[in-house]
């Protein structure tokens, strides 16, 4: 291959850039965080870190275990234990330990935890609300249809709320 081949080449596929899925997504994720991140800094929530929302998106009411935590975010046990540890030092959650099993740890929401995730919701759905006014209600609904089966088809226990 010529020089000037690999440059026509790599010119066909920096084309192609701007509508790469990856990038699209990425692109929308990054403004998705920095909306979420701005309105609960505003809020009062200045400690809370989105990178911390792998845990907020995957704990349930009952409470859950750090693995169940980690498989559902699909992160290793470790970087959930950090996130736990976080959460845990600024309030949000609260730990104890598994009536029949004394190896693992059951993560709850505190009271704190719980108004985070009250607020985040509002949050999210003003985002969402923002973004349909930029595509049209049929365009945002035809998108989560998407998203979603093609999430269902990638990860169907995680999207249908099982580890």
């Amino acid at each position: 291959m010529t020089t000037t081949d690999r440059d026509k080449q790599l010119a066909d596929i920096i084309a192609l850039r701007p509508k790469l899925l990856i990038r699209l997504l990425s692109i929308v994720k990054k403004d998705y965080d920095a909306r979420l991140t701005e309105h609960l800094q505003k809020n009062g929530y200045a400690d809370f870190k989105i990178g911390d929302m792998v845990l907020m998106a995957n704990i349930s009411t009952e409470g859950t275990i750090n693995n169940e935590l980690a498989k559902k975010a699909r992160i290793t046990k470790q970087a959930m234990s950090k996130v736990v540890k976080n959460l845990e030092a600024i309030g949000y959650i609260i730990t104890r330990k598994h009536e029949t099993d004394n190896r693992a740890t059951v993560i709850f929401l505190s009271e704190k935890g719980k108004q985070l995730m009250i607020d985040m919701f509002g949050a999210v759905q003003e985002i969402q609300s923002y973004y349909t006014g930029i595509i049209g209600e049929k365009d945002a609904e035809l998108l989560r249809d998407v998203l979603f089966k093609l999430a269902v088809e990638l990860h169907p226990t995680i999207v249908n709320g099982t580890p």
